[in-house]
């Protein structure tokens, strides 16, 4: 472990000492304070009492999706059992839970335990979906997915035995719906010239509303008819997403973020959701397949995206709340989105991660254990001002840099043969509008960049830089290395209206020869592309009904001194004055639902006979509008609450309003 070395005095503009420890003092000394008060808050949060209880109440209540996954769990295996379909004669059903109308569950027992392979006839040959159920079992539930829209779907249907010897065959139709016009001219085919390395892209997030995939044809073979948080879907190891929550919002000093996230798998089926406290965007990745994830969260004092989490998978408690200002100190911190982390990435043999962090076009390692920094892989000129220049990995010169990138992934296969390197990815959007930086060289392209860093060495270099169309923001590359190919996925063109107002473009290279193979181009704009590829076995399972659907823990209500309880003659009696300003109140499993518009309800109080609850708002306030118009909905847990019936009171634009509504817990 490198030791922190003595910072020359020139190099030291922003009040640290000599070995680079902030002198903080005046607004940054209370700038502190105000920052380990929060966190004393929200350790508070994750073991304040919780009590059992029940909830009764005129307002409008709903359950969340987990739940209602585990509802439908249960009535599919009711129906399954009861029928008892045959091999030759199975049971269909499209669109199991609602949420993806092109696929499938298929139903039939067999005597013996055999493994199912299924086949979906596609418009071309080489435009079918094969796939294999590998778990032998009697009770069989094959998921079928690919199929097309509006047309009958012609699906073959083989049992194996042991040896994979096909013992039975079948061919069964599945009739399915139109799609809406969203997706209407949603992919076209602009240039193919191979057959493609992946069977189906899948797009998501940003003005792609909901989650999309195409083959190598443009034919759109999957949607899932849920809109998640514009940063679309997160895979996971077992083949499954976590997706945020569009509707469920915390409000920062700029743009609000989700509080709760799901995780989700390819049929729609939600197995669990996780309640974030300080909010969560751009990021979310495992540690380990089935392990804790890693998050983006905020610190909600005087900054945004800032902050890295750890998500326990099973609790949901924040195991590790990691803020960049305890390891980048003052350096650069003169803005609200001093940094801005948009990608996640964890090493487990080193305990090491990789963030992106897009305003200060650089990427950065450090160690989770010990919140060290390793090194940056930055241009170096950014960086001689600040106490971290020692940091900056070497590169050769006049190598390209990157501005403004997105999406920095690790490359787990070995790209030069040398044990002491490893690859990374990145789309260098190579962009210069947030933090603007003389090293700027205004190529008008944007480039999917793979680097080689040797740490031992603190070296970097790029390995292939593949050159394309300009993307602003979002984006990302994805290579293939069994079928040495590079995918381009281009999620925001910067210039839509010199390409008929196209969202984004998707190309596919060769990679040894930098040759373009194929490319699509996207009506809408997106955060993300990749491959889709279900875990079929996974999908073939129940679901696990004995789980906890929802876990981990939001800000709570708290109870108000008996000198500071809400006066009567202040709440005004207007329950219509809420509405006409679109405040909307809902309980979903268990916790208060309140919306409005984006920082216009302060405080929401719940007013008992002998004792008042409240949830502030008020801080952070708002300092741009850019979330003005937005309508979201504020999570509050009720779960904290003691026996008793309370009135609703919304502080809404500093008065206080009556809702007429009431909660009453039991």
């Amino acid at each position: 472990m490198d030791k922190m070395k003595l910072v020359p005095k020139k190099w030291r503009p922003f009040c640290m000492n000599k070995r680079g420890i902030p002198l903080t003092k005046g607004y940054d000394k209370e700038f502190d304070r105000g920052y380990k008060a929060k966190s004393r808050e929200w350790q508070a949060a994750q073991s304040v009492q919780r009590y059992d209880y029940q909830i009764k109440s005129d307002i409008e209540r709903e359950q969340g999706l987990a739940v209602r996954t585990r509802e439908r769990e249960q009535e599919i295996n009711r129906i399954f059992s009861e029928a008892k379909y045959p091999f030759e004669k199975p049971g269909i059903i499209v669109d199991p839970y609602g949420m993806t109308p092109l696929c499938a569950y298929v139903l039939f027992y067999t005597k013996e335990k055999c493994r199912v392979r299924f086949h979906v006839q596609g418009k071309t040959p080489d435009a079918a979906i094969t796939s294999l159920v590998r778990q032998p079992c009697n009770w069989h539930r094959v998921p079928v997915y690919g199929l097309y829209p509006d047309m009958e779907n012609i699906v073959s249907l083989e049992l194996l035995d042991e040896q994979d010897k096909v013992t039975a065959e079948s061919e069964i139709r599945i009739r399915t719906e139109p799609l809406t016009k969203y997706v209407e001219d949603a992919v076209r085919v602009e240039k193919k010239t191979a057959r493609s390395s992946m069977k189906m892209i899948l797009v998501a997030g940003k003005s792609t509303s909901y989650p999309i995939a195409f083959d190598e044809y443009g034919d759109i073979r999957y949607i899932m008819k849920y809109r998640p948080r514009g940063y679309g879907l997160f895979e996971l190891a077992n083949g499954r997403f976590i997706m945020m929550e569009r509707q469920t919002l915390i409000p920062t000093y700029l743009l609000p973020h989700s509080t709760q996230m799901y995780e989700i798998d390819y049929f729609g089926r939600v197995h669990r959701t996780y309640y974030v406290p300080n909010g969560v965007h751009h990021d979310v990745c495992e540690m380990t397949p089935g392990g804790n994830l890693l998050v983006a969260s905020n610190s909600q004092c005087g900054h945004v995206e800032d902050c890295i989490a750890e998500v326990n998978r099973q609790t949901g408690k924040i195991e590790k709340f990691l803020d960049l200002r305890d390891v980048l100190y003052t350096a650069y911190r003169d803005r609200t989105n001093w940094i801005h982390i948009n990608s996640l990435e964890y090493e487990p043999e080193t305990k090491n991660v990789i963030f992106s962090a897009r305003n200060l076009h650089s990427v950065f390692s450090i160690n989770w254990k010990t919140n060290q920094l390793n090194w940056i892989l930055g241009e170096t000129r950014f960086w001689r001002r600040t106490p971290w220049l020692f940091k900056t990995l070497k590169t050769p010169e006049n190598m390209p840099w990157h501005f403004q990138q997105h999406s920095v992934k690790l490359i787990r296969e070995d790209l030069d043969g040398k044990a002491d390197t490893k690859h990374l990815i990145m789309f260098d959007n190579h962009w210069n509008l947030r933090r603007k930086t003389p090293a700027y060289d205004n190529d008008e392209r944007s480039f999917v960049t793979i680097y080689t860093i040797d740490e031992k060495k603190k070296r970097a270099k790029i390995e292939k830089r593949f050159g394309g169309i300009k993307s602003k923001i979002t984006s990302n590359g994805v290579y293939k290395h069994a079928e040495r190919r590079l995918f381009y996925m281009a999620g925001y063109l910067a210039y839509p209206d010199e390409h008929e107002d196209r969202g984004g473009v998707i190309s596919e290279f060769d990679y040894d020869t930098e040759k373009e193979l194929n490319r699509y181009s996207l009506k809408y704009y997106f955060f993300r592309a990749f491959e889709m590829k279900p875990d079929v076995d996974g999908l073939a399972a129940g679901g696990d009904l004995s789980a906890e659907p929802c876990v981990g823990s939001l800000r709570p209500f708290q109870r108000m001194p008996e000198c500071m309880k809400v006066p009567a003659e202040k709440i005004e009696e207007a329950p219509l004055a809420c509405q006409e300003e679109r405040v909307r109140l809902r309980i979903e499993d268990g916790n208060l639902w309140v919306k409005s518009r984006d920082h216009l309800v302060g405080q929401v109080f719940l007013v008992g006979t002998d004792r008042c609850y409240v949830k502030d708002f008020r801080d952070p306030e708002q300092q741009q509008e850019l979330a003005a118009e937005m309508e979201y909905y504020l999570s509050i847990p009720l779960n904290t609450i003691e026996k008793g019936k309370y009135t609703v009171v919304v502080e809404f634009k500093g008065r206080q309003y009556d809702t007429g509504k009431f909660i009453r817990v039991c």
